[in-house]
């Protein structure tokens, strides 16, 4: 398995559905760079995108707000082309699952499980923008990368559990990273405790994209 792309964030600008982001820096870690203004407690609304005139929120944790079934990525700014995007096409909240192996539903070991439909796709010449080999450049969709939080609340990382692992067949699920010219579909589920508020896709816990659920 190669190195996951880094995601970070600066002050200045932010993403759209189809925004763009400004050109990406190559280091020896693979940082893509993305961004995602610095907010206080609340949302805000961080200054339009210099290419196209859009303007986009933040919400308290850095990750810049989007609606289930918009999609969220890192567009070259050179070539105004996506390299990567991610999108949650639904949020469901459930008591249980139907297992992968088994018949029995499993039932959640917190409060509830959160049923995501994630579609992302990385572009098989992500490592010219990136730099490095193409064998090592991915995008990673485990569990661990994404959170939870209400507006006003610490992000809560803690979204696996052995059930929440447990939940579907395989041959319905995410795969656990997307890699260069792949295009994924998939459902991912976490174990939360926090029933309403936004979900968030954020590697390095330094700023991402975050979608709403239970509302």
């Amino acid at each position: 398995m190669g190195r996951g792309l880094g995601i970070t964030t600066t002050t200045t600008g932010c993403s759209g559905a189809a925004d763009p982001f400004p050109p990406p820096v190559s280091t020896a870690k693979q940082t893509v760079q993305s961004q995602a203004s610095d907010t206080g407690p609340a949302p805000e609304v961080v200054p339009a995108d210099a290419s196209t005139g859009t303007t986009v929120k933040t919400d308290a944790h850095k990750n810049v707000q989007k609606k289930v079934g918009e999609k969220a990525g890192l567009i070259d700014e050179k070539t105004k082309e996506n390299y990567f995007t991610i999108e949650v096409t639904n949020a469901t909240l459930a008591s249980e699952c139907t297992p992968r192996v088994g018949s029995a539903p499993l039932a959640p070991t917190r409060s509830i499980f959160l049923i995501l439909d994630i579609n992302a796709t990385l572009a098989a010449d992500v490592a010219d923008k990136v730099g490095g080999d193409p064998e090592e450049s991915y995008m990673p969709l485990v569990a661990e990368t994404f959170s939870v939080a209400t507006e006003q609340g610490t992000p809560d990382r803690n979204v696996t559990s052995e059930t929440a692992w447990g939940c579907f067949d395989d041959s319905v699920l995410l795969p656990p990273v997307v890699n260069p010219g792949q295009t994924v579909t998939g459902k991912l589920v976490l174990a939360v405790e926090v029933t309403q508020g936004r979900v968030a896709y954020d590697p390095q816990e330094n700023g991402g994209w975050s979608w709403p659920y239970g509302d």
